[in-house]
Formats: structure tokens, sequence, C-alpha cells
């Protein structure tokens, strides 16, 4: 009988422990996440001629060339958020606006493993690349990531176009897409990324809950009855 019994523990002990490693991998974060991306005024000022919109659900200020957008999926294992991965809607993001044409970014996503922002780029409506748009060399948690307090930022250092990214550009644009300007365009600083959790996840009350809420209303309920007779 105790050998049975120290088996059953012995189980019980790798049980948790298979259950505890299964817990290091990513999970839904739950607290409302915003993606921010700030142009750099080197990108802003070398397209003097072009304009900046919002796509769908984001929002753009023009005021501080930010790009805001609310995350539809979040996922991390950890407060420190070393394994972040956020994603956007599909058909939200920002255009840019040059003469006749429209460049638009779309469908963004933001790695912390690989410090990268993907999306798809299409100009005026025909998709010409989708794929890593931008990377960083740096990016750090300034503030821990917790669903139940409201609280998580994470920042990038300055942004770069991909070689994939730069090349789609030039050619969407005609221009040439030889490695001196590809290189050209890999080397400008677009901005930087953050993401920012904006609240706490609002708490649901259990069915018990509600119940005993509904007798505590009920006694207060007899209790003035009682006292106006």
């Amino acid at each position: 009988m105790h050998s049975t019994l120290t088996r059953l523990a012995q189980a019980g002990v790798a049980v948790a422990a298979l259950t505890a490693g299964a817990a290091v991998h990513a999970a839904a974060f739950t607290a409302p996440t915003q993606a921010v991306l700030t142009l750099s005024s080197d990108i802003t000022q070398l397209l003097t001629g072009a304009t900046f919109s919002s796509v769908g659900d984001a929002t753009y200020d023009a005021s501080s060339n930010k790009l805001s957008e609310a995350f539809t999926a979040v996922s991390l294992s950890s407060p420190s958020a070393a394994d972040f991965l956020g994603n956007t809607s599909a058909s939200s993001g920002f255009n840019l606006n040059y003469k006749t044409s429209v460049l638009s970014i779309t469908n963004i996503s933001y790695s912390q493993a690989s410090k990268s922002l993907s999306g798809t780029l299409a100009l005026d409506g025909s998709v010409k690349y989708t794929g890593q748009l931008l990377t960083s060399a740096s990016a750090s948690v300034s503030e821990n990531f917790n669903a139940a307090l409201g609280t998580g930022y994470l920042s990038t250092g300055q942004l770069f176009l991909t070689d994939g990214a730069a090349t789609a550009m030039l050619s969407a644009f005609g221009l040439p897409t030889l490695a001196f300007y590809v290189n050209t365009a890999k080397s400008i600083n677009f901005g930087t990324f953050a993401a920012d959790v904006t609240g706490p996840t609002p708490a649901v009350p259990e069915p018990s809950t509600y119940a005993l809420m509904g007798v505590g209303l009920l006694g207060v309920a007899v209790a003035t009855r009682r006292r106006t007779r």
C-alpha cells in the first residue's frame, strides 16, 4: 500500500512538473494593448510631398506623426515579454499618399523575439509584399506586463526597412532596385514602435457572485421595508 501511494505521489509530481513546463509557453494576454508606430522626422522630411492617413480601426495623429491601433491578439509567457507577439486587424494600418498613388501598409504584427514589424504592403490596392517590413537592433520593456493590473510597456529603438520591404517599395514606385538603392532605403530611420497596455482586464463576476449580490440586495430591500412599516 505504501509503495502504491509513493508511486502515485511521484506521478503527481511528474504531472505538476509537466504542467509547469507547459505554462512557460506563450499564452493569451487579455489586457487592452495599443500598437503605436511613431514616424521619424527623417522619413517625414524625406517625404515632404506625401501625406499619411489611417486605415480601418487605426488612428493617425499628424501633429505627433503617431499611428495607433489596438492589438486584436497578444501572447506572451512572462512579464518581461521576451516572446511578445501581437497582431492587429488585417484591414487596418496606414496609407502613404503620394501624388496619385497610395501605398498601404496593413495587417501589422510585432514580434519581440525578432524585434520586427511585419505586414502587407500594397500599391493602389495591389499587394506587392508580405512579410517583415521593419526591424530594430534593440527593444526593451520599461514596465512589466500584467493583465490584472493593466501594466506593460515595450518600445523599440530605431526601425529600418528590411531587404524585402525596401526592394518592394522601390519597385512599386518604379525606382531601381540595385543594391545601392536598396541599401540607401534601408539606411533611413523609419521611426520607433511601442506596445502599450491601456488598462486592466475588466473582471467578470462568477455566477455565484451574482447570486450573492442578489441575496444582499434582497436583504437590503427586506430591511428597508421593515423600517418603513
